[in-house]
């Protein structure tokens, strides 16, 4: 085969593999992900519902938002959104947030603590190259011992940058950053 058969057969490849991962696999597994999201806001009704949870507080109703705002919007955010905003604020601040983890109970905290990590794998799901670098880059700050702290950076972000999106409004993106 000549070199022009072989960049032709690549090519074919690469957009068969593209296919499949944005129709089938990314489809998949944000389903998935929007199911467990929908259970989790059930269970967090349950929980008012059963009296051990306030469904006044601001801790239930930040948190309902919350989800709510990643069921709806994350799954058009990729993750160099959360890069962009990262990097526009390396110390972000909320007071919403704090309050939030001051007042929520443990099992509300928790809660809270799947739902970022739900809607950092719907963002992944929506950077596939990016995600790739990113492996690359976790290995290496894993060999410098540094993944705790690393992760426990990136959890803090992703809560401040989701707390930032708008919820309900419909205010575009753009002016959510």
């Amino acid at each position: 085969m000549n070199g022009t058969a072989m960049l032709l057969i690549l090519f074919l490849t690469c957009c068969i593999v593209s296919v499949f991962y944005w129709h089938v696999v990314r489809e998949t597994v944000l389903t998935r992900v929007r199911f467990r999201l929908f259970a989790r806001r059930d269970l967090l009704r349950r929980l008012a519902l059963e009296r051990k949870e306030d469904p006044k507080s601001f801790a239930y109703q930040e948190l309902e938002e919350f989800i709510c705002k990643t069921v709806g919007v994350v799954p058009a955010i990729s993750l160099i959104s959360l890069l962009i905003s990262t990097a526009r604020n390396p110390n972000p601040t909320s007071e919403n947030v704090q309050k939030f983890r001051r007042e929520a109970s443990p099992e509300l905290k928790q809660m809270m603590n799947l739902t970022i990590t739900d809607a950092l794998l719907t963002m992944m799901l929506n950077s596939p190259i990016l995600v790739i670098v990113g492996t690359i880059l976790v290995l290496l700050v894993w060999i410098a011992g540094r993944f705790k702290r690393t992760l426990a950076l990136l959890y803090r972000h992703a809560e401040h940058f989701l707390d930032q999106l708008p919820s309900g409004d419909h205010k575009p993106l753009a002016q959510a950053v």
